[in-house]
């Protein structure tokens, strides 16, 4: 294969779908179906039909009638995220390998070097959205609202208060309080847990509280024992509370005095994959991450692309419940 090969779609694309992704931590749940779509726009019908209890009746009688629900149809768009680098000549020629100041290293190694750090933003970006799915808002890398799923399902996002600053605070009702609210809203889906990603000011102030203490100080000897970090998941009350504090460009992904709390169910979560704008993807089967290449003007290097257009849903926004800390 020659230098010219190595930039193809298809060589590039094939090369950062298998490059690693450093997982943030709603991706190493994976609790996001992941699906390929042939369009830049995803269409969502909402089907209002219940679940009802059938009754046992007579083998001679007719059969209960099931009344049909109503349809409702959204469509949202998928979210485009490029982004590209310059490889210049110099880049790719006579470089060392690490370690090493012989050999040279592999010029597909290099290239796949450029693409990992192209694709670590754009990982990053699609779990930035993932959070946003999980909260019930859609934001762009600026923190501008890009779609109010609630809104959107014509709901309400559930919020309530724990007065974590007074001790008499009964924290597990409002922990079961949260959950049996998703469980209605669910309409029967099918629940194997709860967890809840919280904000360092929550986490301090809800591990902190007296009727919360014993159980924390309990949980941490345990860890402690297998050298775990507590932050990664506290169970109380039925959730899992998992510390999330990250800010990258100055867009924090779980604010601090807030503990969001969402299901851990099939179906509930997804996330859309849409085409490359690219001639060689139109009306192809989409993919978690894209690749190519132009030569430079004058044969001087090439600029390298790369590419998501994800959406990340919930598809019951309503479930979804924001704990603050008061």
């Amino acid at each position: 294969m020659n230098l010219q090969d190595l930039f193809t779609i298809t060589s590039l694309t094939a090369a950062i779908n298998k490059l690693p992704a450093v997982p943030g931590k709603v991706a190493a749940l994976g609790i996001f179906d992941e699906k390929g779509v042939t369009t830049t726009s995803v269409t969502i019908d909402e089907y209002e039909g219940r679940l009802i209890l059938v009754p046992n009746i007579s083998r001679d009688a007719d059969p209960s009638q099931s009344k049909p629900g109503t349809r409702r149809r959204r469509t949202f768009e998928t979210l485009h995220l490029p982004l590209s680098r310059p490889l210049l000549p110099g880049q790719i020629q006579g470089v060392a390998g690490f370690g090493s100041e012989a050999p040279i290293q592999n010029q597909a190694a290099i290239i796949n070097d450029h693409l990992q750090e192209l694709k670590n933003s754009i990982e990053a970006t699609r779990e930035y959205q993932r959070v946003g799915a999980l909260r019930g808002k859609l934001l762009d890398a600026d923190g501008k609202l890009i779609e109010d799923l609630y809104a959107a399902f014509g709901v309400t996002q559930k919020k309530s208060n724990i007065a974590l600053s007074v001790a008499g605070t009964d924290v597990r009702a409002g922990c079961m309080e949260a959950k049996r609210h998703a469980e209605k809203k669910l309409n029967g889906v099918a629940v194997t847990g709860f967890a809840a990603f919280v904000g360092p000011d929550f986490f301090d102030a809800f591990t902190g509280h007296a009727n919360v203490q014993k159980a924390f100080a309990n949980w941490q000897e345990a860890q402690d024992r297998i050298g775990g970090d507590v932050r990664n998941g506290f169970t109380f009350g039925g959730i899992t509370f998992m510390e999330y504090d990250v800010t990258i460009s100055g867009q924090r992904f779980i604010p601090t005095d807030i503990a969001q709390v969402f299901p851990i169910a099939k179906g509930v979560f997804r996330t859309f994959n849409a085409p490359a704008n690219y001639n060689e993807t139109v009306n192809t089967l989409g993919q978690p991450f894209y690749a190519k290449a132009e030569e430079r003007r004058m044969g001087k290097g090439w600029d390298v692309e790369a590419q998501a257009n994800p959406l990340c849903m919930c598809m019951y926004p309503e479930a979804l419940v924001e704990l603050k800390a008061t």
